[in-house]
C-alpha cells in the first residue's frame, strides 16, 4: 500500500499553484510549443514531470529551450518542486542572424545541431506564425521532424529523479489547467485540482492502476492554443 494519496498529490500541486512550480502555458514570459509529461511512482514515492519546449526571446535570442519542472515528495526543498533547463538545440550562427550579419543572412541558412546532428536549414522554408518572433517560428518549423529529439532523453530525466521510481504514464496531449485564468465559480485562480485530467494522473500515480486516466476533456497541448498575440 502507498504512503500517500490521490488527495495528496493534488494538494501538492496546488501548492505549486501558489509558489510557481506548476507549469503556466500562459506565461507571457514564454511561448510554449509543445510539450510532455511523465508520471513516477514507487510505494513511497511519486513525481511528475512536465517537459516544455519553448522559446524565451528575451533570454536565448532564437534558440530553443527545454525546460522540466519536476514536482513530487522526494525532492529535498520545502517547495517539492525542481526546474531544469536544457538546450538541446545549437544555432552555429545564431550571433550573425541576430546581428543581422548581411553576408549570413544572403546565404539564407541557420546551421544547427541537434543532439550533436548537423541540421541545415533555409531561412526562407520557415513558415512566419509570428511576424517578429524567428525563435518561435524555428521551434514550430522543427517540430514535426525533430520533437522527441529535442525533449528529454533519459539521462536527462535520470538526474533529475531518485533511483527506484517507474515511469507508470506518459503523455504527449492532456487538458493542461491555465492556472493564471480566473475561475468564476470558485472566486479565485484555476488550480492544478480542478481540473479532471490531474485529478485522474493522481489516481493513477497513487494506485498504480493506469487504466484510471480516462481522458475526458479537451485536450490542449497546441502550441496555436496558447500563441501570443
Amino acid at each position: 500500500m502507498t504512503k500517500y494519496t490521490s488527495a495528496d498529490i493534488l494538494k501538492c500541486l496546488d501548492a505549486q499553484n501558489i509558489d510557481c512550480g506548476f507549469p503556466a502555458f500562459s506565461n507571457f514570459k514564454i511561448n510554449i510549443v509543445t510539450a510532455r509529461l511523465r508520471g513516477f511512482r514507487s510505494q513511497t514515492t511519486w513525481v511528475i514531470l512536465f517537459e516544455q519546449l519553448v522559446n524565451c526571446y528575451a533570454a536565448e535570442g532564437i534558440q530553443p529551450i527545454l525546460i522540466i519542472d519536476a514536482i513530487g515528495n522526494c525532492f529535498s526543498n520545502k517547495q517539492n518542486w525542481i526546474q531544469e533547463s536544457f538546450f538541446p538545440v545549437e544555432i552555429q550562427n545564431q550571433t550573425e542572424w541576430e546581428l543581422k550579419n548581411e553576408e549570413i543572412i544572403n546565404q539564407n541558412l541557420l546551421f544547427l545541431t541537434i543532439r550533436g546532428k548537423l541540421v541545415t536549414v533555409e531561412y526562407n522554408s520557415i513558415k512566419k506564425h509570428s511576424n517578429w518572433n524567428l525563435g518561435f517560428n524555428l521551434l514550430i518549423y522543427l517540430l514535426p521532424t525533430y520533437r522527441d529529439k529535442m525533449l528529454a532523453t533519459d539521462n536527462e530525466i535520470q538526474a533529475i529523479l531518485p533511483s527506484a521510481l517507474e515511469q507508470i504514464i506518459l503523455l504527449d496531449n492532456w487538458y493542461h489547467p491555465d492556472i493564471l485564468q480566473w475561475n468564476q465559480k470558485a472566486n479565485r485562480h484555476f488550480r492544478p485540482s480542478d481540473a479532471m485530467s490531474m485529478q485522474m494522473i493522481a489516481q493513477v500515480l497513487a494506485t498504480g492502476n493506469i487504466d484510471l486516466y480516462q481522458p475526458c476533456e479537451t485536450p490542449n497541448i497546441d502550441w496555436q492554443i496558447w500563441k501570443k498575440d
